[in-house]
């Protein structure tokens, strides 16, 4: 009976007497939101998760080659790499690019990617707007500017309104991989990790190559495993065959 009791007092959250100072941290306006908005998510949409690996070899190529040409102007990064290659791939499959509202699936023909930025404040979602449309050099502009405007604390609604996809990258944080929560009512988030040297079997031959592990999140109310894979086919080719992406 008291092992009962200890079970069901344990199954509502509350403070413990714990030995030793303790301090309430108050979680920040943004945190509360997130916070809010993470638990729908987990709650309410049935997530699933497809991971692929990504041979990086010509897209290191083609940033360095970028970089000596252009650094002086613009750095282009990975991230920026990724959300090009997303852009590209959900303008091909537009059901990636939706919403899913009161049992509804609203697709868009805008594909407006938000990229998750970490803050001492708390996570917050700027969005590129028709990254489909602008060439690497105008997302990395762009994305330099809006992570600039969040680190400042400076975004404004139109900042971080409209976004249909998100990208999660950790890679900078040695990350190998990881599975995020959807940013509902999105349906997808893609959660990326960190470029690593593997060793790959390539026609029999055993070569080291630098290789990144990608996840899907995916709401299974939308989409399934056959059309999850196939968008991340498409980020793959487009990242494996990165002059795809100056088209």
């Amino acid at each position: 009976e008291d092992v009962i009791k200890a079970i069901e007092k344990m199954a509502v959250p509350q403070v413990e007497k714990i030995e030793g100072e303790q301090k309430e941290i108050v979680p920040s306006r943004v945190e509360k939101i997130m916070a809010e908005k993470m638990q729908l998510s987990k709650r309410e949409i049935p997530h699933f998760y497809l991971t692929v690996e990504v041979d990086f070899s010509e897209a290191v190529k083609l940033r360095e080659d970028l970089i000596d040409e252009f650094g002086d102007e613009i750095r282009i990064s990975y991230t920026d790499f990724l959300i090009k290659a997303c852009a590209k791939a959900l303008h091909k499959l537009p059901k990636i690019n939706s919403h899913y509202i009161q049992g509804k699936i609203i697709s868009f023909s805008r594909v407006n990617i938000g990229l998750a930025v970490a803050r001492e404040e708390g996570l917050v979602v700027p969005v590129i707007k028709d990254a489909h449309r602008k060439g690497l050099f105008e997302i990395a502009k762009e994305r330099v500017e809006l992570v600039k405007k969040a680190m400042e604390d400076k975004l404004s609604l139109d900042d971080i309104e409209g976004g249909t996809f998100t990208l999660s990258n950790l890679g900078m944080m040695q990350i190998k991989n990881f599975a995020a929560i959807i940013n509902p009512p999105q349906v997808c988030l893609l959660a990326t990790g960190e470029i690593k040297d593997r060793p790959v079997a390539i026609e029999g031959e055993v070569f080291v190559v630098p290789v990144m592990e990608m996840t899907l999140s995916c709401d299974h109310r939308v989409v399934d495993g056959y059309l999850g894979s196939k968008f991340l086919q498409e980020v793959k080719k487009n990242l494996e065959k990165p002059a795809l992406l100056l088209v």
